[in-house]
């Protein structure tokens, strides 16, 4: 059975520690959760094609966007972010969670490394 979320907290205005139900902590970085936000006009979109168009990202610091200024519960499956920035596109489901903290530390099966996210 894939583990739920059971608390979500926010550290130091810096971090994000995900408890879940089969007892492991995820620890991310508001920065790295924000890249790795999920929707299309971070992530992109597939044509009908399957053809994948990626947004255009401009290098520009934008004030607030790695600000969380709360997470929204998407029935029992997801939460949504909404940023600092007005950005509240993201949906993070339980599996995206989960994969995001795998490919945080492929090596360890999912375990973040705490000194990839200072």
């Amino acid at each position: 059975m894939t583990p739920t979320p059971k608390e979500f907290k926010l550290l130091d205005q810096r971090d994000l520690r995900i408890m879940w139900s089969d007892g492991h902590v995820t620890r991310v970085s508001l920065q790295h959760f924000r890249d790795e936000c999920p929707c299309a006009g971070c992530k992109g979109e597939s044509d009908i094609f399957g053809d994948v168009r990626m947004p255009l990202q401009l290098p520009i610091a934008v004030p607030g966007k790695y600000e969380l200024r709360r997470l929204i519960p998407v029935g029992n499956y997801a939460v949504a972010a909404s940023w600092g920035d007005g950005h509240d596109s993201g949906i993070y489901s339980w599996d995206y969670l989960l994969d995001m903290e795998t490919r945080m530390n492929p090596a360890s099966g999912g375990t973040p490394d705490p000194s990839t996210l200072a």
